[in-house]
């Protein structure tokens, strides 16, 4: 007997968005599930549909047998029992006979187990592509409707989809108040498949059951990028580039932005004309305030513009290593700088990735003062051994890391704190020094009198390299002696 599932298929087809073969493979499980119930295999179950894919046929395949080897009444028939069945006498022993079923007589156990296996198959696959669908939205804006406020302060949000998202506590701004049946933008910070886990707590036994979970944010930083990324056309150009952000939700944002082309202004771009594109983004955030802030290479550029809206005067690296930066301000921009809490130097941190420290000029001096008695007392502890050790110590010049023609900073004469504080901000030659400006070794946090000392002696260096033989011991002099200190003679120049 065939059974007509035009009306079944169309049903599925329609409103489950299934396709054809899908609800054909669905059927096909379901009728083995419940012939497997019934007959404890499926191994010989055999379903046939017709050219229209609408109507179904069930046989049951049977080995032939001899009589006197027939064990099994649902896999082996007699050979009497097949031709009677076939009406055919050609039946040997070893062919296979196929027994039309009526799957309406199957027990009624069995075709409730079909029904929950076809449940459950529905439901695999409909999480199947629910999780593929949703997948491909981690890290987008969606709208979502606020549907319910859980116990433990997480939010139950209306996506358009059959199952609801989550917003957890811990993803909300703590600068917003959410409102049931208010509609908000989201970001999908992630989507997960769970499998069914059992939980056994205070000796009791929870299944939970598998599904998709959708968990949405607004307190992200990436949720900041989507919302400034939907406003900024030149970003989805790729004339400007977001490098990186910084945030404490509900507080501030700090945005570092570059351009590779040298007639975009990558921080007007941003914030829009009149700051409309900026001010656009601020008030999806709930007024949190969010500086745009021009990117740099050069650590000493890029903290003093991560430092804004206060002015920095001057920027150190005092250890390249640990990456650990000062940054000096005048004393009324110093709270500026901090900003309330901290948070303005705590983003100014993250976002260009460096140990800033604040100081005002004064507590600048009294740091670097503070480090020269540091180094004096540590010399105390020293033996003489160890100190004549360190001074006949001569690193060559590929220890140090520079050509082997340049002049090692440390080898013209100069102060011992002052050549260490060269080295400190990776001044290794006297070439290297001259390689920047006065202006530039200001920024590095050289005064004017460690500069021109620097300068002056690297010039009496230079003169030095002048000289001449005395005409009486044959000695090597330098240029300008007057009196030769081995025999006494005394020279006169024109």
């Amino acid at each position: 007997m065939s059974l007509d599932l035009t009306s079944e298929i169309n049903a599925m087809i329609s409103d489950r968005n299934m396709s054809e073969e899908q609800v054909i493979s669905l059927i096909q499980d379901m009728i083995k599930s419940a012939y497997k119930k019934k007959y404890g295999t499926d191994e010989n179950c055999l379903i046939e549909f017709d050219d229209t894919m609408r109507k179904m046929s069930v046989y049951q395949i049977r080995k032939v047998v001899k009589e006197e080897n027939w064990y099994s009444e649902f896999t082996e028939i007699p050979v009497e029992d097949a031709m009677e069945l076939t009406g055919s006498e050609d039946i040997a022993e070893g062919d296979e006979v196929k027994i039309l079923l009526d799957p309406k007589n199957f027990e009624s156990a069995s075709v409730q187990s079909a029904k929950q296996r076809g449940q459950q198959i529905v439901k695999e696959y409909f999480n199947d592509k629910l999780y593929a669908d949703n997948k491909r939205k981690e890290g987008k804006l969606i709208y979502g409707e606020i549907k319910r406020r859980k116990d433990n302060g997480d939010y139950a949000v209306n996506i358009g989809l059959e199952i609801e998202a989550n917003f957890p506590l811990r993803s909300q701004s703590p600068r917003e108040t959410y409102s049931i049946q208010q509609k908000y933008k989201f970001l999908v910070e992630r989507v997960e498949k769970a499998d069914s886990v059992s939980d056994q707590k205070k000796g009791k036994q929870k299944d939970r059951e598998r599904g998709v979970r959708i968990y949405l944010t607004r307190a992200s930083k990436d949720f900041v990028r989507a919302l400034v990324e939907n406003e900024v056309p030149e970003i989805a150009s790729g004339d400007v580039e977001i490098k990186s952000i910084a945030r404490q939700a509900g507080v501030r944002t700090k945005i570092a932005v570059d351009t590779r082309k040298s007639d975009v202004d990558p921080v007007g771009a941003v914030v829009g004309a009149k700051g409309l594109r900026i001010q656009a983004v601020m008030t999806e955030c709930d007024g949190e305030k969010i500086d745009i802030i021009r990117y740099s290479d050069d650590p000493l550029v890029f903290v003093a513009n991560a430092l804004i809206p206060s002015q920095v005067q001057r920027v150190v690296v005092m250890d390249p290593q640990s990456k650990h930066i000062v940054a000096i301000v005048d004393d009324n921009q110093l709270g500026i700088a901090i900003g309330q809490g901290g948070v303005n130097v705590k983003l100014a941190k993250m976002l260009c990735d460096w140990n800033i420290e604040v100081k005002t000029p004064a507590q600048f001096a009294e740091m670097e003062q503070t480090q020269k008695i540091y180094e004096n007392v540590e010399g105390l502890f020293k033996s003489d051994e160890e100190i004549k050790a360190e001074e006949e110590h001569k690193y060559t010049n590929e220890d140090i890391g520079i050509a082997p023609d340049d002049t090692p900073i440390s080898e013209i004469g100069l102060d011992k704190s002052l050549v260490e504080k060269l080295q400190k901000r990776d001044i290794w030659s006297v070439e290297e020094f001259f390689d920047y400006s006065d202006d530039e070794l200001k920024e590095l946090g050289f005064t004017d009198d460690e500069i021109q000392e620097v300068r002056s002696v690297v010039v009496i260096e230079e003169d030095d390299e002048y000289s001449f033989e005395c005409p009486n011991c044959h000695s090597i002099l330098p240029a300008g002696t007057s009196v030769c200190p081995n025999c006494g003679v005394e020279f006169e120049f024109e």
